[in-house]
């Protein structure tokens, strides 16, 4: 016959304590969302949806909103992103009027953006300004020779 080992009062909490955070553990997982989903609530309006074991909840956003929860997810993992408007069939909202100055969005250079994001007029007319641009920079220098071999004769 084995005899019972009489467990300290310590080790009787210690074994409370793992129980316990085991209990909080598993509680803590029927609140935590398995996945999440955006889609468009119509009328503008962004809906994103988060789903869990035992619950869904769910928030609707306008644009503005959308586009700041979009910048805050890319600072979280530590990149910065070019946005600018779509430039086709649906995109219907006038993002052109900004704080109710008329822009022109082809004129406006976007800083970061790849070739492909920009359209291709405004491609061409970058490229010819940075030609024009580097053209009389190496050009500068060619004055400034004929200058002085001039002042030398």
């Amino acid at each position: 016959m084995k005899k019972e080992q009489k467990v300290s009062k310590m080790r009787q909490k210690i074994h409370e304590l793992c129980e316990e955070g085991e209990y909080l553990s598993i509680a803590q997982n029927k609140n935590r969302a398995r996945s999440i989903t955006v889609g468009t609530a119509f009328g503008g309006v962004v809906e994103i949806n988060m789903r869990s074991d035992v619950a869904s909840v769910y928030a609707q956003m306008q644009p503005t909103e959308s586009i700041e929860l979009i910048e805050q997810l890319a600072a979280g993992c530590g990149v910065e992103i070019a946005m600018r408007p779509k430039q086709n069939f649906a995109s219907w909202r006038g993002w052109e009027e900004v704080l109710g100055h008329k822009i022109n969005i082809e004129d406006v250079s976007w800083k970061g953006a790849a070739a492909w994001q920009i359209s291709s007029e405004s491609r061409k007319k970058m490229i010819e300004s940075a030609k024009e641009e580097e053209q009389s920079q190496l050009e500068k220098p060619k004055n400034k020779k004929k200058l002085k071999s001039s002042e030398d004769e």
